[in-house]
């Protein structure tokens, strides 16, 4: 078998011919020295004839580690499982390192290297490539959106942060990362900042509001920034939902995967 080898940006990728293998398949990337395993599911029907619709999964916290599998215990891969002709798509599930957060500028690149990977290797259409993530995956893809406003074709969040400044949790360094790699956050506001750069997407929130780990308001507050600037976002809040709550709900509503996947650039 040839193997073609490709480096852009100094991450290393490896090209092999389109094989017949589908469900949810293990992959690497290596950027510099490391090696980050992720998973990609692939439908049943994949074909190269074909340009395909991709979604990015962004796992909440205490999923991070090194096997890869986490992401897809629960959330959105339980939703493909239980119901895959709703899922014409490839997704991917990135997993972020041990001790770090999608708010790292070096965990947010790592996502989106095994996004072009994923795009290469499966045939992705670039006009179709959707964001969405629960909890630190919310708070991630609130960041990767605004770091890369060109790159999605749509952002549905579930109990995810803007701010972090104020979380006893994330330590100093944490914070003092988040700020460097996301420049809205030290703006006067940070989701009107937010909201201006993302303003242009199709977007959909939601939260519950007896969340006991992400306060409801993060999700209000930007909501209206968004609508204060006519973006076309949606926010969906759950009476009585805990924090996992709120995530279960939203990934079995069939409406939000049908609504997300008509969405193009």
């Amino acid at each position: 078998m040839k193997v073609a080898l490709s480096v852009v940006l100094g991450v290393l990728f490896f090209h092999s011919p389109a094989s017949a293998e589908t469900g949810f398949l293990d992959r690497t990337v290596t950027i510099g020295a490391t090696r980050y395993p992720y998973q990609v599911y692939v439908p049943a029907d994949h074909t190269r004839a074909r340009s395909w619709r991709v979604i990015v999964f962004l796992h909440g916290d205490g999923a991070q580690g090194q096997d890869g599998l986490l992401p897809t215990a629960r959330g959105l891969a339980d939703a493909i499982r239980f119901d895959r002709p709703l899922f014409p798509v490839v997704a991917v599930f990135p997993q972020a390192e041990k001790g770090k957060r999608w708010l790292a500028a070096d965990m947010e690149e790592l996502v989106m290297a095994e996004l072009d990977q994923t795009m290469t290797e499966f045939g992705g259409d670039p006009r179709r490539v959707y964001l969405t993530g629960f909890s630190m995956g919310a708070t991630g893809a609130y960041r990767l959106a605004y770091r890369w406003p060109d790159r999605f074709a749509a952002l549905a969040t579930i109990a995810g942060r803007v701010e972090t400044s104020d979380i006893k949790t994330y330590s100093d360094r944490e914070k003092a990362a988040d700020r460097q790699a996301n420049p809205f956050l030290s703006a006067a506001d940070p989701f009107a900042a937010l909201a201006l750069k993302i303003k242009h997407l199709p977007i959909r929130i939601f939260h519950g509001d007896a969340d006991e780990t992400v306060p409801v308001d993060q999700s209000r507050r930007l909501t209206r920034a968004l609508q204060a600037v006519q973006a076309n976002v949606h926010y969906q809040e759950y009476a009585g939902a805990t924090h996992v709550g709120a995530a279960d709900k939203a990934y079995s509503e069939r409406e939000l995967i049908t609504w997300l996947l008509t969405q193009h650039r």
